[in-house]
């Protein structure tokens, strides 16, 4: 099955978000499994609905900007930071 979402933006500063309610895990997977090496793409999954979300510029830079702001609070504070993946 192929879907496509009309988005009539064409700006890249803005998110293009697709949702599904009635998608199951295994064909959740096997889209996860193709959009593995695209950039600003994201896939989420809470509480039974599917997300797929293009990234545009701004959300990249707010969170680059995160990042760094993040990063500078643990500095001055001297924390120490770390992130486990499962």
């Amino acid at each position: 099955m192929l879907q496509t979402v009309d988005n009539p933006t064409t700006s890249p500063a803005v998110e293009q978000r697709f949702t599904c309610h009635s998608l199951t895990g295994h064909k959740f997977k096997a889209i996860q499994a193709g959009f593995e090496d695209v950039a600003n793409v994201r896939l989420f999954y809470c509480d039974g609905v599917r997300e797929i979300v293009g990234t545009g510029r701004l959300h990249e830079a707010i969170r680059c900007l995160m990042g760094l702001l993040t990063g500078q609070y643990f500095l001055k504070k001297n924390c120490i930071f770390s992130q486990r993946y499962l």
